[in-house]
């Protein structure tokens, strides 16, 4: 009854390929391009998890699919987004979602892979800012970039998890920091923050996006959001904390010392030391408690966090005299007008360069004998192409003789390795292990014999240890269909060692 009770799949596509099917009967859908799951998204887990997990037959589960195919290619992602929208109203999706394909956050996505933050006293690597267009991208390029153990800690390193931040983050550091006007009526300030993740976001997404991301405005939003996070921190965690009103009294003590200095606050400077002064926090800790206690004074019938929604809050705080002097009291925190700092524009050029750096980097960790794996593991599964098996067979080449790969290899040895995290990661996990498991078989050339082989078939033939590709090919040794040349003694000792691991002795 999985028909009768589900509501299947709506997806989109920017062009499909028709062809006759099987039985001459029909058209069959041959290919698809850019092919994108909108609604069923629980569907596809459900049929995954049967299959995977629960280990069921679904050969015989249908499943019905609405496929858009949208071929107007300058609104592409806006129809896709408003379709994902419609398709989505029997469960709540929020409006961040259906945002992700705005050109602002494609853009300031790109930006945060290129830029590294500057150097820290103490730290010995460079690191990134990790914004998270859309759900579930920290996890997914951690996966890809970190198929061993090595190259796992090398992501880890360069993108901690405490500097990844998404739309709803960037949306409230953004917010609380300055007022936006719509004309003369306010259209965001700290009491929009206090409202909540998804009412702040739309305030953001209408009134305080620009049009062209570039490093400086991506180097402000970090400072932004390094000032918001140092705020929270001196702010405290119960019970060491001033309050337990922090989702308040931080977004409206930042847009205050905003206000009371006109912007003034050198967000370049908490770039370059990506912290905030030991003055700058003192001075956030003192302001804090005076904000926190004229809001629970003055706060009618002591509903706090309701007021705090509300625009006529916010003027209160404005008009009153806390007693400080900002200007006096932060000027260290100050540009100086006399020397502006010297920033430089990276251009869209050298953005491409280092996401190209980055992918030969990550092709060439791959050893040349995982590359041929990888040719014969898409030989035997024929989820390679003709011409991805010749990429991953020349890429073996390209990194042995440290040859320079074109940029059409590049291209599709990253969409190659994309597809082995997917299908078969354990081909990349045991990277790490191969430099032992290769030299274990120079150690004992003769350890692999055909009579091994053939108990190597049986054994797993019963236990099913070996990936299908795996087993295919040590069933082809054992047949003679394949040689006991070297290379396949190699790739025959890789199984072995797997197996080891898995019980056969």
């Amino acid at each position: 009854m999985f028909l009768a009770f589900n509501n299947g799949i709506a997806a989109t596509a920017e062009e499909v390929t028709l062809d006759k099917s099987a039985d001459g009967k029909g058209l069959q859908i041959s290919k698809v391009r850019d092919f994108q799951i909108v609604n069923g998204g629980q569907t596809t887990a459900s049929i995954y998890h049967t299959l995977k997990k629960d280990k069921s037959d679904i050969s015989g589960i249908f499943v019905q699919v609405k496929l858009s195919v949208v071929k107007q290619k300058k609104n592409f992602s806006l129809i896709v987004s408003r379709i994902a929208e419609y398709a989505n109203t029997q469960n709540k999706v929020s409006v961040s979602d259906l945002s992700s394909n705005k050109p602002y956050h494609i853009d300031l996505e790109k930006i945060s892979r290129a830029v590294f933050a500057p150097h820290v006293i103490g730290q010995t690597n460079q690191t990134k800012w990790f914004y998270e267009r859309a759900r579930g991208q920290y996890k997914n390029a951690r996966i890809k970039e970190g198929f061993t153990k090595a190259k796992q800690k090398a992501f880890d390193l360069k993108n901690p998890k405490n500097q990844m931040f998404n739309k709803e983050d960037l949306a409230k550091y953004l917010n609380a920091y300055e007022e936006i006007y719509d004309g003369k009526k306010l259209a965001i300030g700290p009491h929009t923050v206090v409202r909540g993740n998804q009412k702040n976001y739309v305030q953001f997404i209408n009134y305080n996006v620009i049009k062209k991301v570039d490093n400086i405005y991506f180097e402000d939003v970090i400072a932004k959001a390094i000032l918001f996070r140092a705020a929270e921190k001196v702010y405290g965690i119960k019970p060491n904390s001033i309050g337990d009103m922090r989702y308040i009294t931080v977004p409206y003590t930042i847009c205050l010392i905003s206000t009371n200095t006109n912007n003034k606050i050198d967000l370049y400077k908490i770039w370059k030391n990506q912290a905030v002064s030991d003055q700058l926090k003192d001075f956030l800790y003192k302001l804090m408690v005076k904000v926190e206690d004229f809001i629970k004074k003055k706060a009618p019938g002591a509903l706090y966090g309701e007021w705090a929604k509300k625009e006529e809050c916010w003027n209160e705080i404005k008009r009153h005299d806390f007693k400080i002097d900002f200007k006096t009291q932060l000027k260290q925190d100050f540009e100086d007008p006399k020397n502006p700092s010297q920033r430089k524009r990276i251009t869209d050029e050298e953005t491409a360069q280092v996401r190209i750096q980055e992918e030969l980097e990550t092709l060439k960790s791959v050893p040349p004998k995982i590359w041929h794996i990888i040719e014969e593991w898409g030989r035997k599964t024929d989820l390679l192409t003709p011409q991805q098996k010749d990429v991953a067979f020349n890429m073996a080449g390209r990194i042995k003789h440290n040859s320079k790969i074109s940029d059409y290899e590049r291209n599709t040895g990253v969409l190659i390795l994309a597809l082995v995290v997917e299908k078969a990661p354990a081909l990349l996990t045991d990277v790490d292990d191969l430099a032992d498991s290769l030299k274990n078989t120079v150690n004992n050339k003769f350890q692999i014999t055909l009579d091994l082989v053939k108990k190597i078939v049986a054994w797993d033939k019963k236990n099913k240890k070996l990936m299908d590709f795996q087993y295919l090919f040590m069933a082809d040794l054992a047949t003679g269909k394949k040689p006991m040349n070297k290379r396949n003694i190699e790739l025959a000792s890789k199984n072995l060692e797997t197996l080891k691991k898995k019980g056969f002795s």
